[in-house]
């Protein structure tokens, strides 16, 4: 989901989070979070690394806080959203390539002219979190919508470890990353997402333990 509003949101949580835990983070080191199954220290790495990115966006172009995703899992990045140039593709990925610690970078980036970002986002600040457009068979259903969708449905499912999951949807395309336990859990995650209504299409970087 790429959104004006939600995006400049994200950089102020950030922003506030890193002001509150800058100097704990820094005298007590990698971060303990039981709940994922990722380690602390991958935890740590992924941190850092989403930061140093963000804070090059910030640097050079702050609209790339808003029109693009960044989501890690254990180094691994997935890049999402769009731009309205090649210029600007580029110039994003270079960005986001510099940190030599990230392993793989899945980069679903899309190039769209500026009419077409300025629609997606009037779209989205229309229909906000509600279900679906007045009028469904030619609308598109608000990612805002399929994202909490998301996040319910796998938090309210038996089996299955929402933490560990990253995920973004932007023009009802999900693109999901993050670590199944086991081949089940990773079937019945793809399900429930498939199942959601407006997602046309599911691009998966979910690894098994």
């Amino acid at each position: 989901m790429i959104k004006v509003t939600r995006g400049f949101g994200r950089v102020l949580k950030t922003v506030s989070v890193c002001a509150l835990l800058a100097v704990p983070l820094a005298a007590c080191g990698p971060l303990q979070m039981p709940l994922e199954d990722r380690t602390g220290n991958d935890q740590w790495l992924d941190t850092q690394i989403k930061s140093g990115i963000l804070g090059e966006f910030s640097k050079v172009d702050h609209t790339y806080l808003m029109d693009v995703n960044i989501d890690i899992w254990e180094q691994n990045v997935m890049v999402t959203g769009m731009v309205d140039s090649k210029g600007k593709y580029y110039d994003v990925m270079s960005l986001v390539k510099q940190d030599n610690r990230i392993k793989t970078v899945h980069d679903h980036l899309v190039i769209a002219d500026q009419e077409t970002i300025d629609a997606y986002h009037a779209a989205e600040d229309e229909y906000g979190k509600n279900a679906v457009p007045t009028d469904s068979a030619t609308q598109s259903v608000s990612d805002v919508w399929i994202e909490s969708q998301i996040k319910a449905l796998l938090l309210a499912e038996k089996g299955v470890s929402s933490v560990n999951y990253r995920w973004q949807s932007v023009q009802n395309v999900v693109y999901i990353m993050g670590e199944a336990q086991s081949s089940a859990e990773l079937e019945k995650v793809l399900s429930i997402v498939r199942r959601i209504k407006g997602v046309t299409k599911v691009v998966s970087h979910i690894a098994t333990a």
